[in-house]
């Protein structure tokens, strides 16, 4: 097994960083142009969650940075960034939980509307970033495990909530022409689930916990 895997530096942790901010950054353009063109509410929840994740893997990048080699001088002040990057991300997840429900809540205003069909192009997107994000996900787990990091832990929580809602949105648009109502009830119902449980309560007990 590779050693980035069995036994990550903070610099392994850095260079993730990296790789999760250029994915986001992509992952983000493509859920707000296929909301753009297919006016599909769960695409434009990606793509915010996206921009989340971006900034979460911003901070992650800050705690990790280290100018010169990381000799235990170094490592030390790492540490000491640790706090305030997990309060950071712990604020950045209750902002992704208002702005989903907020979207969440729009969309049962509107009701059901048509969407266009190019349903490709979504399914071959989600798919990839299932993967993506998946793997994403995997790593900041281990390494924070690892790395004994708070605020990495919490920039993989963004990274799974990237994996569940690719598969949301490629689950929906493989039935979505088949079964459009009872899907529409259900992905609202899922992402109120997901983000009111999963995230922000989550998030305000971790946050009263960082700072009190």
């Amino acid at each position: 097994m590779a050693r980035c895997w069995k036994d990550p530096t903070t610099k392994d942790a850095y260079r993730l960083s990296w790789a999760s901010i250029f994915i986001t950054v992509i992952a983000a353009i493509a859920g707000v142009t296929i909301y753009a063109s297919n006016n599909s509410s769960l695409a434009l929840v990606f793509g915010l969650e996206n921009c989340v994740d971006f900034l979460s893997s911003v901070v992650v990048l800050w705690r990790f940075f280290a100018p010169t080699k990381a000799d235990p001088s170094v490592e030390e002040k790492l540490q000491r960034r640790e706090k305030r990057a997990s309060i950071a991300i712990s604020i950045v997840l209750i902002m992704l939980g208002v702005a989903i429900l907020a979207t969440s809540f729009f969309d049962f205003s509107r009701g059901k509307e048509d969407q266009d069909e190019n349903l490709d192009q979504i399914t071959i997107i989600s798919f990839f970033s299932v993967i993506a994000f998946g793997t994403l996900a995997a790593f900041k787990f281990n390494y924070a495990n690892i790395l004994e990091s708070a605020s990495l832990y919490k920039d993989g929580l963004c990274s799974l909530i990237g994996t569940i809602l690719a598969g949301t949105l490629f689950i929906n648009s493989l039935i979505i022409e088949e079964f459009t109502a009872l899907w529409v009830s259900k992905s609202r119902a899922n992402e109120l689930f997901v983000f009111v449980h999963g995230q922000t309560s989550p998030s305000l007990l971790t946050l009263m916990h960082d700072l009190f």
